[in-house]
């Protein structure tokens, strides 16, 4: 439990958290309602800030930086750099099991708020969209091979069950966006851990709950309409963005046209009960209207939670910004399972037609070659950032 030492100003939080100030240092800590520490916050180099979240079951991310400019950590050797790239667009370097790779955000602004929308590396043909959204003659049997054995699907056993037949390519799609986003989580929380200190309970008490296959039905509906708009803007030859703007001439995000989110990150909201709670990876929510609050939130539900997290049926705001970071998730690995199907890496479903992959320049970009040495750098931070707050805690 934490001890705030006399010179920081302590302010309450809703559902029972404290936030803690030390005006010499600049340094703010905020815990949960029992005490632990779940976010550090602290200045790093001119006008720079670092951030430490650790989530419900002990994962950690590391934020330093600026948007446009950030690293995000998951430990030493995951996360990704984010860096400015041609005017009004940034990369991001991810590094995941050694790989480096980049993808591509144009920044756009609507009401006020600044966010990012993801931009593909290349689109496909008109026919093998179409088929991805077109139903096979009969149901196909699936098996998910190794994925079924790995860990992070023990883990997650009783919340996520993958079909073990499919009727079309985008319900396969469906399973497949929502499954790679717990085995990410999963594997950045390991990464995460690893020689951390154990993980913090709750703030919330566990709630029982699978994702129903009614739920499943939602996100393929989402699936298909993406697929769709997908469709559409493999069609114009000079847009790498399907976004069209009001009346007003700003673009709408995309976040605000999709109704159903898989959650990506973690994310502590307060409900409109007051409530302090938590939203992970693979959470399912619902966007409740389009209307943007005067902070950047929009009113969401969630629908779909694991065990721990926040209720289902319980409501809240989100960040507009946040909101389309799940929206680029869900696309970046819609285009991964895209990817798998065009190049027939899913053994054992049928095989489409040729895919016609068409390169948008865009949305391609060259890795940051010091990646790994920047989210080591970060972490080590990070870590020595934590004993402190430990020893000025305890009174040491």
């Amino acid at each position: 439990m934490y001890q705030p030492r006399g010179v920081e100003v302590s302010r309450p939080l809703p559902g029972g958290r404290h936030e803690y100030h030390n005006p010499q240092t600049g340094r703010t800590v905020t815990t949960n309602a029992r005490g632990e520490v779940r976010r550090i916050e602290a200045p790093r180099g001119v006008a720079g800030r670092m951030t430490i979240d650790r989530g419900p079951r002990g994962e950690r991310m590391v934020v330093n930086g600026r948007p446009g400019a950030r690293v995000v950590s998951y430990g030493p050797h995951r996360g990704f750099v984010e860096r400015a790239g041609r005017p009004g667009y940034i990369s991001r370097t991810y590094v995941v099991g050694g790989r480096s790779y980049a993808h591509v955000y144009r920044e756009y602004h609507y009401h006020g708020v600044a966010y990012y929308h993801y931009v593909p590396a290349y689109y496909y043909g008109p026919r093998f969209y179409a088929w991805a959204a077109t139903p096979w003659g009969a149901p196909v049997a699936y098996g998910w091979g190794g994925g079924i054995a790995a860990p992070w699907f023990g883990f997650y056993r009783g919340y996520f069950t993958p079909y073990p037949v499919y009727a079309s390519p985008d319900l396969w799609l469906t399973d497949y966006l929502v499954a790679e986003n717990l085995r990410l989580a999963y594997e950045n929380q390991q990464a995460a851990n690893a020689n951390q200190a154990s993980p913090p309970q709750s703030d919330v008490q566990p709630t029982e709950g699978a994702l129903s296959p009614e739920m499943k039905a939602m996100i393929a509906d989402e699936v298909r309409q993406q697929l769709a708009a997908e469709r559409a803007a493999a069609a114009q030859p000079t847009s790498s963005s399907s976004q069209q703007p009001v009346s007003g001439g700003e673009p709408i995000p995309p976040a605000l046209n999709q109704k159903f989110f898989v959650v990506s990150s973690n994310l502590d909201i307060t409900t409109a009960a007051g409530q302090a709670c938590s939203l992970t990876p693979g959470d399912i929510i619902q966007r409740r209207g389009k209307d943007v609050t005067d902070d950047g939130g929009v009113v969401v539900e969630v629908v779909s939670s694991k065990s721990g997290d926040c209720a289902a049926e319980s409501g809240g705001t989100v960040q507009l910004a946040d909101l389309q970071e799940m929206h680029n998730q869900f696309r970046e690995q819609l285009d991964a399972g895209l990817k798998k199907l065009a190049e027939n890496q899913a053994k054992g479903l049928p095989t489409g037609p040729a895919a016609g992959s068409r390169a948008v320049p865009e949305g391609t970009a060259d890795p940051v070659p010091d990646a790994v040495a920047q989210l080591e750098a970060q972490e080590a931070d990070a870590g020595g950032l934590e004993a402190q707050v430990s020893q000025a805690g305890s009174g040491t």
